[in-house]
């Protein structure tokens, strides 16, 4: 089944391969420059000595610099990454042998079709899980300065730095092999695969847009002098920590009340949206294994 599998889904494992050396290739030139500038402007001194409070200014140019403009290059393809290649390497799978009608061949053989489907998911979704772990250890290493200035938690889908990236992955994977089960046709499961993989997406940036779960944290600030330089966009932010992402600021009285994302959460939202797209991806497989058990033609 190695073989066989191997064989059938090479050219995928090629282009998964590609996609990832372009992604290293952008992510270790940009990165390299980045960490050179990181160095050069004096941040890692002003972030040891007061936290980022004495080099708003620095700080402010160089997220300019890198987080809204050259990192956007990679960050927007790999939004669409996860549901493009998951419908490539997963409609074909059983949705290629039913189009075809080498099923008859495939199925009729010493190997049980449960267990042939078993071995191919399993080899599949090993590589990718592979790849999706490789893209996050990458990306992981490209953000780090960036990570050190920002936030993490900035709305719409979370960088690819957890789990999110390889669990929407499988999410994909998992509703187009379950579509070229149901439709039999490559075309149309990876079509209705990739919008049935939108709408998990879709809860994802409400989960980190209008719609946040867990609720933000709230902070009360005293200001006797008014505190005129609190915005939004302060560097560091009015919650005194650079990770923390900021929601809302209202004065009432003389305090602020600020409502936020802390830094420390990002763990957690990686959990429960990771958690989605995993309990979407294991429930299409099961439903997708259990079909073909039953069915006999």
């Amino acid at each position: 089944m190695i073989w066989v599998t191997w064989r059938q889904h090479r050219a995928q494992a090629i282009a998964c391969l590609i996609v990832f050396c372009a992604l290293a290739v952008f992510a270790i030139t940009v990165g390299t420059w980045m960490r050179s500038t990181f160095a050069s402007d004096g941040l890692p001194a002003c972030l040891a000595r007061s936290g980022g409070a004495g080099c708003p200014a620095v700080i402010t140019s160089f997220v300019n610099q890198f987080s809204r403009g050259v990192s956007m290059i990679i960050n927007v393809p790999l939004i669409a990454i996860p549901g493009l290649l998951g419908i490539v390497v997963g409609a074909p799978l059983l949705g290629g042998e039913l189009e075809r009608g080498t099923w008859r061949l495939a199925w009729t053989q010493t190997v049980p079709r449960t267990r042939w489907l078993a071995a191919k998911l399993g080899l599949v979704t090993g590589g990718l899980i592979v790849f999706g772990a490789a893209v996050t250890a990458l990306m992981t290493w490209f953000h780090a300065p960036l990570d050190r200035v920002t936030s993490r938690l900035q709305p719409g889908l979370s960088t690819p730095e957890g789990l999110t990236f390889t669990a929407s992955l499988l999410c994909a994977f998992g509703l187009a092999v379950l579509a070229g089960l149901l439709l039999r046709n490559v075309i149309g499961a990876m079509v209705a695969a990739y919008i049935a993989w939108e709408i998990p997406t879709a809860v994802v940036v409400l989960m980190t847009g209008p719609i946040h779960l867990p609720p933000p944290a709230t902070m009360r600030i005293a200001c006797r002098a008014g505190c005129p330089g609190a915005r939004l966009s302060s560097v560091p932010p009015v919650t005194g920590h650079l990770g923390d992402f900021v929601l809302t600021i209202t004065r009432r009285g003389g305090d602020l009340v600020v409502t936020y994302l802390p830094a420390s959460r990002f763990w957690t939202l990686q959990l429960i949206q990771g958690g989605l797209f995993l309990v979407i991806a294991a429930a299409a497989l099961g439903t997708a294994i259990w079909l073909l058990r039953k069915r006999t033609t």
